[in-house]
């Protein structure tokens, strides 16, 4: 997956691997199928990346991004 500022893209779900427990929370925080996320920067080493999802920003990590199945909708390449 290429992350960069700028790109957006849409939640598809989750990986199969991830626990209930995880996919609930990222769930409270909007991450939810059909949510678009747009990437704002990366920090100066490329982790975490901030992100806003529906006017609200977060700082996701790059495994926490690798959690969720993504389609890019621009300036990405889908997963």
């Amino acid at each position: 997956m290429l992350i960069k500022p700028g790109s957006q893209w849409r939640i598809e779900g989750y990986r199969d691997d991830v626990s209930p427990v995880f996919s609930r929370k990222l769930f409270s925080l909007g991450l939810v199928p059909g949510a678009l996320i747009e990437i704002v920067r990366l920090a100066p080493l490329g982790d975490p990346a901030e992100v806003r999802i529906r006017r609200t920003s977060y700082a996701l990590r790059k495994s926490e991004l690798a959690m969720l199945r993504l389609k890019a909708v621009n300036g990405g390449e889908g997963v």
